[in-house]
């Protein structure tokens, strides 16, 4: 089973998180919680609009880019698989064009080549890519093709089954922007000169928008993007407080209360020093029984939730050789098996989405006639 990328012979028990301080009323205490719950995104058709919402708010692709951000060993993955799936450079076929058409199938490519890289990793994080296509005044051939940020777009809504408009915006939360609408491709549209070709991953929970590979791994993914918050919060914070200053009289007022809480955070406190909880009473049998949480096997705890966090997100993702992604485990660097596993993994995840890279150039080549058989290299260990 360490072909998928986990060992079935390496038990780890689940790990819950789900950590909560709430304040009382009157007290002072902050509220830090913890709650990981991720969906698959809500596609929404409203009739005031025309486009299709794409999760909450209308922001799931922000929310994607957020995991890629946040999420070490996903960030690590996503950005190796995307240069693998451009790999080394490409080849065609131009043996049967004319001078002419050599030239501008160069254009075409080498254009598009500087945005390989950004291309593949929208595909690798968003799941979806997309082009927009410039045809000539009299819509007789392809005279330019760019890449446009697929988080930008959102769809138009099916007519005839059939998506036959994008619309674009640089930040979908500001209201105050315009959205620009943009042609799907259609070689019979004499009209726009300006159109789009949206090339997808899979589609299996909606009929819009591609999904990234990685989407069986997604609450794995936020779950470590949370738990780096979490520990950091817990190591520059805390949970326990170092110093309980306890008063057996109240203050008079809630002006007199802050003035002492006050006066014990200039004296003992600095930016990140030590932490005080300040306790008023009426009398020492009043006094509340102060219980520190216990922290002292938290290291424990975060190696097994770490451990099996790496293993599911390894698994969502189909990583078959963690070498490549800079995440080594001991005794397994230079195994024997190495070069079967990275064959396997370009086999099975590398060249599936080259496949659809190389058809989106053909296709675009094609709308000017030329058949060259565009195919990229396949990347060199």
């Amino acid at each position: 089973m360490e072909l998928f990328g986990y060992n079935l012979s390496k038990k780890v028990q689940p790990i819950s998180v789900n950590a909560e301080v709430i304040s009382k009323p009157q007290m002072t205490n902050d509220i830090i919680s913890l709650s990981i719950m991720v969906d698959l995104p809500k596609i929404k058709e409203s009739r005031n609009k025309v486009y299709v919402e794409y999760g909450v708010d209308n922001q799931y692709p922000e929310f994607l880019k957020d995991l890629y951000s946040s999420s070490p060993t996903h960030n690590a993955i996503v950005k190796t698989k995307s240069l693998m799936v451009v790999g080394e450079g490409y080849t065609y076929d131009d043996t049967f064009l004319s001078e002419a058409d050599k030239i501008n199938v160069l254009k075409i490519v080498g254009r598009l080549e500087k945005e390989f890289n950004a291309l593949s990793l929208d595909f690798q994080y968003m799941g979806a890519m997309a082009f927009e296509i410039i045809w000539s005044l009299d819509f007789s051939r392809v005279v330019e093709v760019n890449r446009v940020d697929a988080s930008k777009l959102r769809s138009g809504k099916f007519k005839d089954g059939v998506v036959e408009e994008w619309f674009y915006k640089r930040d979908w939360s500001d209201r105050r922007e315009e959205i620009s609408c943009i042609k799907a491709l259609d070689k019979s549209n004499k009209t726009d000169h300006r159109q789009l070709l949206y090339v997808p991953g899979e589609m299996v929970s909606n009929e819009y928008y591609g999904e990234p590979g990685f989407i069986g791994a997604i609450d794995w993914i936020a779950l470590e993007a949370q738990c780096g918050v979490y520990y950091r919060n817990l190591i520059e914070n805390g949970f326990s407080p170092s110093v309980v200053v306890k008063f057996f009289q109240k203050p008079g007022n809630q002006e007199e209360r802050d003035a002492i809480v006050g006066g014990m955070k200039r004296a003992y406190t600095g930016t990140k020093g030590s932490k005080f909880l300040a306790v008023f009473s009426d009398g020492k049998e009043l006094s509340p029984e102060i219980t520190p949480m216990e922290v002292s096997n938290m290291d424990k705890q975060y190696t097994v939730l770490a451990d099996q966090i790496t293993q599911k997100i390894l698994t969502g993702e189909r990583v078959t050789t963690t070498e490549l992604f800079g995440i080594a485990y001991p005794g397994q660097l230079g195994s024997s098996d190495f070069d079967i596993k990275v064959r396997c993994f370009e086999k099975f995840v590398i060249r599936p989405d080259q496949k659809i890279f190389e058809a989106a150039i053909n296709e675009i080549l094609s709308l000017n006639g030329y058949d060259v058989n565009f195919k990229l290299k396949q990347f060199v260990i």
